[in-house]
C-alpha cells in the first residue's frame, strides 16, 4: 500500500492517475456524513493539496485494509476504483457495519421505497375511484391527486431499478476482477510448479 496525494507539483508525474498502472487498485476515504475527503484514520486533510488516495497491488490487498480501517474509525467511507479511476462508479465501497443501512441503494431504502410506491398506487386508485363516482369533472382534485401519486411512485420504482442496474455492473466488475486475479494466481501456480 502507498499513500499518494492525489496531485504534487514535486512529482513526475504530477496526477495520481498518471501513477496508476493496469491491475492497480486505488481506495479513497471520506467522512461518511459529510462525504468530504480524509486520511485512513478519518481527519480531514488540513489543506487540499494534500488529499491523498491509498494505492494497491491487489483489490483483496484494499479490500483488506479498508476493512480494517473502518473497524477502528467508523465514520470513514472507503471507495476502491481500478486503474480507470473514477471514470466508473467505484467497484467496492465499505463503510462500517453500523453504517451499512444509510448507504443509496440499500437493500431495507429498496424495500421501504417499494412499499411506499405501493401505497401511493393505492392511495392513486381510490382518488381515481372517488372522482369516478361523483361524476366528471365535479370533483378535479382526486384526480389531480391521483396523478401526482402516479408520478411519485413510478420515479420510486424507477430509482430503485436504477439502484439495482448500478449494482448488476458493479458486481459484474467486480466479478471480472475477481476471475482475473484468480487466473492468473492458477498461471503463477503453474509456472512455479
Amino acid at each position: 500500500m502507498i499513500a499518494l496525494r492525489l496531485y504534487d507539483r514535486s512529482r513526475t508525474p504530477s496526477s495520481w492517475t498518471e501513477i496508476i498502472r493496469a491491475g492497480q487498485f486505488v481506495a479513497f476515504a471520506k467522512t461518511f456524513d459529510t462525504g468530504a475527503p480524509c486520511d485512513a484514520d478519518g481527519k480531514p486533510f488540513a489543506r487540499v493539496e494534500d488529499v491523498s488516495c491509498f494505492l494497491f497491488d491487489s483489490l483483496a490487498d484494499a479490500n483488506g485494509f479498508c476493512r480494517d480501517r473502518v473497524t477502528h474509525t467508523p465514520n470513514v467511507r472507503f471507495e476502491i476504483f481500478d486503474s480507470a479511476g473514477r471514470t466508473e462508479p467505484p467497484l467496492v465501497v465499505i463503510v462500517h457495519p453500523s453504517k451499512q443501512e444509510q448507504l443509496e441503494g440499500n437493500p431495507r431504502g429498496m424495500r421501504l421505497r417499494t412499499q411506499g410506491a405501493i401505497a401511493l398506487f393505492s392511495v392513486a386508485a381510490v382518488s381515481f375511484w372517488y372522482d369516478f363516482q361523483h361524476g366528471p369533472g365535479v370533483q378535479i382534485f382526486p384526480t389531480l391527486l391521483g396523478i401526482n401519486l402516479v408520478v411519485v411512485a413510478a420515479r420510486l420504482l424507477q430509482l430503485n431499478g436504477s439502484y439495482a442496474h448500478a449494482e448488476r455492473v458493479r458486481k459484474q466488475r467486480l466479478a471480472e476482477y475477481e476471475r482475473t486475479a484468480t487466473g492468473y494466481d492458477s498461471a503463477l501456480l503453474k509456472k512455479r510448479s
